[in-house]
C-alpha cells in the first residue's frame, strides 16, 4: 500500500500511474536526467516485483523526499517537482536509493540553475552551476556580530562584512542566524577564504541558531582550499527527523541500558568550489557546543545520567558534556548526529540499597566506571594501580580541565599500547601519580592511602570545597606512610574519605566499590 509522507506534500509530488507489463521484471532504476532546474520535474522509473522504497537526500544530508510506489504489471514511475525555493531544493548533487526486496540501486541528479535559456534540462536543456562567489557586502555587521542575508541557496555572508566585524572583535566573531533556522536546515554560506582570516586574527567563529550554539575555534576548520572560489556551508538541525529518530532507535536496540530523551544535533559542513562538494568531518580543534532545552525538557533529564553520544551505526560513542540549567553543553570534534541519552546501569551485585550503588551507577553514566562483564561490578574485587589511574584520567578528561599534550613514557614496566598505558603516562606527566624507582607496579593492587594521594593531587581539576572539619583523628593515624600523612588530613577536610569511623587502614587494598565512592565525591 502507498505510503507517502505528509511533510513532504508541499514538495508538489505527482506519482503518475504504470504503464505496460513486465512479468517477473529485475528491478532497475532509470531517472529521466541528470540534471533539473528549480521548479523543473524529474521522472524515477524502472521495473520491479515488489514495493519500491525511493529516498532522495539533499546536498545537506537531510531527506529531501521518501515514497514506497507499487509497481501495477512490474512497472513503477513517480515525476516530482522540484520546489522552487532554496530551503527546501538546495543546489547540488542529490542521492537516490532505490530499495526492493534485498536489492538496492544508487544513484545521483543535481538541482542547477539555468545557462539563461531557463530550459528544463529534463527537455534537453544546457545548464551551468551557480556561481559559488559570495557578495563581499553580504549580510550586515554591527559590531563584532554578523545578520547574515537569506540567498538562494540559504543564509549568507561575505568576506567584507566578516572584516568589518574583525575589526571589533576580541577573540570571536558571532553570526546570528534566525531561530528557525534550526528547526528547517537552512544553510550557512561563506566564503572560504574567511577561514584563514579567522586563523591569521586567532578570532573564534560562534554560530547561534534557535536553540544552538556552536564555537569553532580559530583554524578548527581544516581545508586547503581558502580560494575567493569556494565558500564554505554549514547546517545545523535541532529536530528529530525521521532520519535521526531512525539513526537513534537503530542504535539503542542493541543498547537496551539507554533511554532516549528525543533531543538530537546533527550538523553537517561543506566546502564547495563549483561542482565540487567536499565534506569536513573532523576538526582540528574541539568545538564547543551548547543546546538550551525547554523547561519542560530539562524537568524531564536526570542529570546525573545524561550525556551526549555521537550516533556511529548501531555503536553509540559517548561525548560527555553535562546540563547546566537548561542548557547541555559539550564538546565535538567532528559532525555528524549527536544526541542525549540516559545511561541507568544496575549490577546484581550492587542491589537497590547497596552503600556503592548511587557512585556506580553515576559514574558509570559518565563512562569513568564499567563493570566486569554485562551483569557484574565485582565491588568487593581489589583495584590494580593500572586501573585506578585509567578510572583517574577518566574522571579528569571527563572536566575538560587537563592538558591533552603528549607526554613521554616515563616507566619501565608498563609496555606500550595497553589498555593503560595513555593514562599512566599522562597521570604521571599532570603529576598526579609517580612510580618507585622508574617502575610503576602496574598489576600490583593500590593501597588506600596512595590512592589519597593521587586524589589530592587531582582536586585542582574539580570543584571540591573544604567541610571545615578538623584534623581526623583515626586510630592508625602512625600507620601510615610519612609521605602521604598531609594528603590523608585534607581528603578528609574535603570530605574524600571518612574511614570505617575509627581507622584509616593506610596499607589495604582499595576496592572497586571504594573508588567508585571516592571518586563520586571528586564530581561536581
Amino acid at each position: 500500500m502507498k505510503k507517502v509522507l505528509a511533510a513532504l506534500l508541499a514538495l508538489c509530488i505527482v506519482v503518475l500511474p504504470a504503464t505496460g507489463y513486465a512479468a517477473a521484471a529485475a528491478f532497475a532504476l532509470n531517472i529521466s536526467a541528470k540534471e533539473v532546474l528549480r521548479g523543473g520535474e524529474i521522472t524515477f522509473s524502472g521495473t520491479a516485483e515488489d514495493d519500491v522504497v525511493l529516498k532522495i537526500i539533499r546536498p545537506n544530508r537531510t531527506t529531501f523526499y521518501m515514497d514506497v510506489i507499487e509497481p501495477t504489471n512490474g512497472t513503477y514511475t513517480a515525476t516530482i517537482t522540484i520546489p522552487e525555493t532554496q530551503d527546501f531544493a538546495p543546489w547540488g548533487v542529490y542521492n537516490v536509493t532505490a530499495t526492493s526486496g534485498s536489492t538496492t540501486v544508487n544513484k545521483t541528479f543535481s538541482v542547477v540553475e539555468g545557462s539563461g535559456g531557463g530550459s528544463n534540462p529534463g527537455n534537453g536543456g544546457t545548464v551551468t552551476p551557480p556561481a559559488s562567489t559570495i557578495p563581499a557586502d553580504a549580510g550586515d555587521s554591527t559590531g563584532s556580530t554578523i545578520k547574515p542575508e537569506l540567498g538562494k541557496d540559504g543564509y549568507l555572508f561575505g568576506s567584507g562584512t566578516l572584516a568589518s566585524a574583525a575589526n571589533s572583535a576580541q577573540g570571536s566573531i558571532t553570526v546570528e542566524l534566525p531561530a528557525a533556522t534550526g528547526e528547517t536546515g537552512s544553510a550557512l554560506n561563506f566564503p572560504a577564504e574567511t577561514l584563514k582570516t579567522l586563523k591569521d586574527k586567532n578570532l573564534d567563529l560562534i554560530v547561534t541558531s534557535g536553540s544552538s550554539t556552536i564555537r569553532f575555534p580559530a583554524g578548527s576548520i581544516g581545508t586547503s582550499d581558502t580560494s575567493a572560489s569556494s565558500q564554505v556551508r554549514i547546517v545545523v538541525n535541532t529536530v528529530l527527523t525521521s532520519d535521526a529518530k531512525n539513526a537513534v532507535n537503530q542504535a539503542l536496540q542493541s543498547n537496551p541500558d539507554y533511554v532516549s530523551t528525543g533531543i538530537v544535533l546533527t550538523a553537517t559542513i561543506q566546502v564547495i568550489n563549483g561542482s565540487s562538494v567536499t565534506e569536513i568531518h573532523n576538526l582540528d580543534k574541539p568545538a564547543e557546543v551548547a543546546l538550551k532545552l525547554t523547561d519542560e525538557q530539562a524537568k524531564q533529564i536526570h542529570s546525573g545520567l545524561a550525556g551526549v553520544y555521537y550516533v556511529n551505526g548501531k555503536q553509540l560513542d559517548y561525548v560527555g558534556g553535562k546540563l547546566e540549567g537548561n542548557t547541555f553543553k559539550f564538546n565535538a570534534r567532528h559532525f555528524s548526529t549527536y544526541t542525549i541519552l540516559e545511561y541507568s546501569k544496575t549490577f546484581v551485585d550492587v542491589p537497590a540499597g547497596h552503600w556503592a550503588e548511587a557512585a556506580v551507577k553515576s559514574l558509570s553514566a559518565k563512562h569513568i566506571v564499567s563493570g566486569v562483564d554485562q551483569q557484574h561490578y565485582a565491588p568487593n574485587r581489589n583495584i590494580t594501580r593500572a586501573e585506578f589511574a585509567t578510572m583517574m584520567m577518566r574522571a579528569v578528561d571527563y572536566t575538560g580541565k587537563a592538558a591533552d599534550a603528549a607526554a613521554a613514557n616515563p616507566f619501565k614496566d608498563v609496555p606500550a599500547s595497553q589498555y593503560y598505558t595513555d593514562a599512566v603516562t599522562r597521570a604521571a606527566s599532570l603529576g598526579m601519580m609517580s612510580g618507585y624507582g622508574g617502575s610503576f607496579r602496574p598489576n600490583d593492587p593500590i593501597t588506600r592511602e596512595e590512592a589519597v594521594v593521587t586524589l589530592v593531587r587531582t582536586v585542582k581539576y574539580f570543584e571540591v570545597k573544604d567541610t571545615g572539619k578538623g584534623a581526623p583523628a583515626f586510630a592508625d593515624k602512625k600507620q601510615i606512610s610519612a609521605w602521604a600523612n598531609t594528603a590523608v588530613d585534607q581528603a578528609w577536610k574535603l570530605g574524600l574519605i571518612e574511614g570505617d569511623g575509627k581507622q584509616f587502614h593506610p596499607k589495604a587494598a582499595l576496592t572497586r566499590a571504594e573508588i567508585a565512592v571516592m571518586i563520586n565525591r571528586l564530581m561536581p
